[in-house]
């Protein structure tokens, strides 16, 4: 059967399948990663990304195609993860942009025309663009796809031929990006999206074909929070939560009017699908006037005293929080407020000592662009200062300033070590602009070191990399590969202390570093480094085994 025409249910299909070829291949893009390190991996973002948008899909049971790429575009938007998943999910938005509003179904063409539009919204998004990303692979698929639907309207040939494309070009990235050419590696990103394309093509060839939707839920921006007071009264009982679709939906004017029922409110959305969440103790009140406004769907109304009480009682629970609000109620009064992404016990400690909201994540799990805007719409400060703490989360972290009225900083953090310089250096007595230039001063004084293990083999500025071996890796550069962790961060601090007479060394040591070894380790470094105060503490932080500063 040729396929020439795409509708809403087959894009719907289309977009599910291609979520679920991409988990299915996440770890092969994973692989694909320039640095061996166990971080938040290409494929794994891409593919956290796509579920957030499957899982959207999933709840509305409207087959309208605008409707479809509008739904796929905002659930992809708000699960995006580190850069891959930011320009993905501006790929979609873009997409859903090009998808005209008075069809039930497009062409070959305008399909193609939809992509190049997503193609164009993803350039815009990158401050930089580089090439041999999958920004190439996205323009270059795009140009082809258009140029096969002028050739032909079977909608299997295009997407086949622009598939076979696809790869040729995702080949000669190596040739493009000097590090992937070192690294014998072609890029990540544009690997998991022809994951994606090749998704699509297999439900085009196979419309029949059965599709695997999430096996379960996608963590969505509330199920992180939980209350440290075990005894909390809950002055609101209902957890209620839902979708409105309908059009151009006043967001600002639907806060207003729901702020008087409840509390820990969040009204987010595009205009035309809006999410809903509230506690509250009248969810009818909630829902009349949410029907005022359009079509609801996916409503959600959990008893919180009952969820409370189970909590308590359930330790394991502990751990899985994405979301560590303050107690106490006068923090949620300041103006300025500081969110910083963190990960490992005593790291977030160390954050909240110093006045900082915590958003779980960092390394191993980057935080979605859902989770953030959560942790800022949760506050009652007009002006926020995000800090990433890892350079794949600053994109995720920028794109929150569209989503909020609130004042949004990004102040562009790239380790830990950065983050609590720059904490350090906040004062909330003075104003936003004098806290951002002295943070931002105070991050350049800071030399940042990690210690982890490869996860793969792989070949680096000529040096051979076996999997397991213990990594070096200061201010972003991998400079040493060795088979002993203590000897790694010794080796480490010696080069990042070169040319400085004295200062402070800092380490943060990981989960699996017991008592007895950082005390030898610090022995060792305090006999070396005589002119520097070493400081250090346990920052709980799984995978990296020492995370270091020098200032």
């Amino acid at each position: 059967m040729v396929i020439e025409r795409i509708d809403g249910r087959l894009l719907k299909k289309a977009i599910a399948h291609a979520a679920f070829v991409l988990r299915q291949n996440k770890k092969t893009v994973d692989a694909l990663n320039v640095f061996p390190v166990p971080d938040g991996d290409t494929g794994t973002n891409m593919s956290l990304t796509m579920d957030q948008a499957a899982k959207e899909l999933e709840k509305i049971s409207s087959d309208n195609l605008k409707k479809v790429a509008d739904t796929a575009a905002w659930g992809s938007l708000m699960g995006a993860r580190g850069n891959s998943g930011v320009i993905l999910s501006q790929l979609f938005r873009g997409f859903a942009q090009g998808i005209p509003s008075n069809k039930d179904s497009i062409g070959p063409m305008e399909l193609a025309l939809a992509y190049k539009s997503g193609v164009d919204a993803s350039y815009r998004a990158v401050m930089r663009p580089v090439e041999g990303t999958i920004l190439t692979v996205a323009r270059e698929t795009a140009d082809r796809m258009i140029l096969e639907a002028k050739r032909t309207g079977n909608l299997e040939t295009i997407l086949e031929n622009t598939l076979i494309y696809g790869e040729k070009v995702l080949a000669k990235t190596p040739e493009m990006l000097k590090v992937l050419k070192e690294a014998k590696v072609v890029d990540a990103g544009g690997k998991g999206l022809l994951y994606l394309l090749k998704g699509c093509l297999e439900v085009i060839k196979n419309p029949h074909i059965e599709i695997a939707f999430l096996e379960k839920d996608i963590s969505s921006e509330v199920e992180g929070i939980h209350y440290d007071k075990a005894a909390q009264e809950l002055k609101y009982m209902y957890c209620t939560e839902l979708f409105i679709t309908g059009k151009q939906i006043d967001i600002e004017a639907l806060k207003n009017e729901l702020s008087g029922l409840g509390d820990s409110m969040i009204v987010i959305g595009m205009g035309e699908l809006v999410k809903i969440h509230i506690h509250t103790n009248n969810p009818d009140l909630v829902i009349g006037s949410s029907l005022k406004l359009g079509e609801l769907s996916n409503i959600k109304i959990d008893n919180m005293k009952i969820q409370h009480r189970e909590t308590i009682m359930s330790k394991e629970d502990e751990g899985k929080n994405n979301i560590q609000p303050f107690e106490d109620e006068e923090e949620n009064q300041k103006s300025i407020g500081v969110i910083a992404v963190s990960q490992g016990e005593g790291l977030n400690e160390i954050f909240k000592s110093m006045g900082a909201d915590i958003i779980e994540g960092g390394q191993s799990m980057n935080p979605s662009t859902e989770n953030i805007l959560s942790a800022v719409e949760k506050k009652a400060y007009n002006d926020a200062i995000i800090l990433p703490n890892n350079k794949n989360i600053i994109l995720t972290a920028e794109q929150v300033k569209t989503l909020t009225k609130k004042n949004i900083h990004v102040l562009p953090t790239k380790s830990i070590p950065q983050g609590v310089s720059a904490l350090l250096a906040f004062n909330p007595d003075l104003s936003i602009e004098e806290n951002l230039q002295n943070m931002k001063q105070s991050i350049k004084n800071v030399i940042s070191g990690e210690v982890t293990y490869a996860v793969r083999d792989t070949q680096w500025n000529d040096a051979k990399i076996d999997e397991g071996d213990i990594l070096g890796i200061k201010d972003g550069e991998l400079l040493i590969v060795e088979k002993d962790k203590e000897e790694v961060v010794i080796k480490l601090i010696g080069l990042m202390t070169e040319g400085r007479q004295g200062g402070i060394i800092t380490i943060y040591y990981g989960a699996t570093i017991d008592e007895a070894s950082i005390q030898k380790t610090v022995d060792i470094l305090s006999h070396k480094h005589k002119d520097f105060d070493i400081e250090y503490y346990s920052g709980g932080q799984s995978l990296y085994y020492y995370i270091v500063s020098v200032e």
